[in-house]
């Protein structure tokens, strides 16, 4: 009996300490839970807080000239390396885009120049921030958590697009629609795409750039937009991470974090032009083209595989 007494007491002490390892392991799931839920909340919160210190008017460019830009002085005071904000509609996008000498710095530092791993939206190091190249680049993390440029994957679907086809991209001097052109799937680690690197990143895609860039935009474009482009269009690029590539195995878990890219190319609203786009005409691409890793991983025949590869001639910029 006192066998048996003995072994019961053994056996309630170990469910009780059971009990109370998996009692302190939810406590502190929990605990991260909610940690990660003040950051997003306080990521937003900051940005927003930002966003308040500037006037927000519009300018439609070609229509209201004599609209005065922002006053962007108290964030120029906060980070000289500011050079525009970021609006995109219907998105939690409303952000300062700053720019440093070169395009490592703001992927782990916030706007503040704090340590932060979901960095700032930044502008290519090289492109010119006043006047503006042909090409302006953008890039921000996708933190998988509606901040920083997290929201740009919902342009996969071009439901969204429909209701938000014009993004804003205001400077120091002026301020800035856009009417998005395309939105497509590519990579940035060369063995995905059979040793090969879509480079839309190139500051300069006017000249004999222009048409081999548009040419595999249109290729690659998710859908079609009623949006056209030249030559003599300044054009934004925005730049984010998608998941869109990963490789998983039959119980979802991921075996390969492949290095893929989401990317927004619009163009600048032209002199005198309508900032409307007849979203209507928008239409799904039924063979848009993806690196070769999207095909094997829905085991398909890539039918752009021997198509040539695209590289932009490197432009010599004369020294100012």
């Amino acid at each position: 009996m006192n066998n048996l007494a003995n072994d019961k007491k053994r056996i309630g002490k170990g469910r009780a300490l059971l009990l109370a390892i998996c009692i302190i392991i939810f406590l502190f799931s929990a605990s991260l839970v909610i940690k990660h839920f003040v950051e997003i909340n306080n990521n937003k919160k900051g940005y927003e807080d930002l966003a308040g210190l500037v006037n927000n008017t519009t300018l439609d460019n070609g229509e209201s000239e004599d609209e005065p830009v922002p006053d962007y002085s108290p964030l120029i005071e906060q980070n000289r390396d500011f050079v525009g904000q970021i609006i995109v509609p219907n998105t939690s996008i409303n952000h300062p885009v700053v720019q440093y000498a070169d395009n490592d710095y703001y992927l782990d530092h916030s706007f503040e120049k704090k340590y932060d791993y979901r960095g700032a939206i930044f502008m290519d190091y090289r492109n010119d921030a006043v006047n503006l190249d042909s090409n302006t680049i953008i890039y921000g993390h996708n933190a998988y958590d509606t901040t920083m440029f997290s929201e740009l994957v919902k342009y996969e679907d071009i439901e969204f697009y429909k209701k938000s086809p014009i993004i804003e991209f205001n400077t120091l001097e002026a301020n800035y629609k856009w009417k998005i052109y395309g939105v497509f799937i590519t990579n940035a680690t060369a063995s995905e795409d059979n040793g090969y690197i879509f480079n839309y990143i190139y500051p300069y895609m006017d000249g004999e750039n222009f048409d081999g860039f548009i040419e595999e935009v249109n290729k690659r474009r998710l859908y079609t937009t009623d949006v056209d482009i030249t030559d003599d269009d300044k054009m934004l690029v925005l730049s984010t991470c998608v998941r869109t590539l990963d490789l998983k195995n039959k119980y979802g878990k991921t075996t390969y974090r492949a290095n893929a890219r989401l990317v927004v190319l619009a163009r600048m609203v032209r002199d005198g032009e309508s900032a409307e786009v007849n979203v209507d005409n928008a239409k799904a691409n039924e063979n848009p083209k993806y690196p070769q890793l999207w095909y094997d991983k829905h085991g398909l025949k890539n039918p752009y595989k021997n198509d040539e590869k695209w590289y932009p001639q490197e432009v010599v910029q004369d020294e100012q």
